[in-house]
């Protein structure tokens, strides 16, 4: 037993310092370093023109690359971040994007439902992404089961235990 204690406190020590050295939330060259501030705020864009499931889907949906691609397949920027999506375009890649918002498994939410038929604003849930100039790394908002509950009083909408957990 102590013949193997030696090596995993290594491999251990290994993981740790690899971990805090080169974090998991670092983007790598996949990763474009998104500013929905410059899409929302300097051109007008709106979410679900790059999110198109919004109001149709129960999930948001996120970009890939022809969307991007509807926009910045010609030089529009200097920005190597705008260079990375016509560099994966020509290597026939999709972007790599990391999710930040996730529900726990054992809860139903359909965005057609809250955004497309009542009309919720995006920052009602996510907080104010548009004006964020690098990607998320985690949700602006956190939340709790008493957040959709205060919705639903709020604009006197009945609610089950049922609509949401399943």
């Amino acid at each position: 037993m102590k013949k193997f204690l030696v090596p995993a406190l290594i491999l251990i020590f290994c993981g740790v310092i690899t971990v805090s050295v080169f974090p998991l939330s670092k983007f790598s060259d996949r990763i474009v370093k998104f500013s929905h501030k410059a899409h929302v705020v300097g051109q007008g864009v709106e979410c679900e023109t790059c999110h198109v499931y919004v109001k149709k889907q129960t999930f948001a949906g996120i970009p890939d690359i022809g969307i991007c691609l509807g926009c910045h397949e010609s030089k529009i920027t200097e920005s190597p971040e705008e260079e990375k999506i016509r560099q994966a375009s020509s290597r026939h890649e999709d972007l790599k994007w990391e999710r930040v918002f996730k529900l726990p498994s054992h809860v139903y939410f359909s965005h057609r439902r809250h955004v497309g038929i009542a009309n919720i604003d995006c920052v009602k849930c996510h907080g104010e992404v548009w004006k964020m100039t690098e990607p998320l790394t985690s949700p602006l908002k956190t939340l709790v089961m008493e957040d959709c509950i205060e919705c639903h009083k709020e604009r006197n909408i009945v609610w089950d235990c049922v609509d949401c957990h399943r």
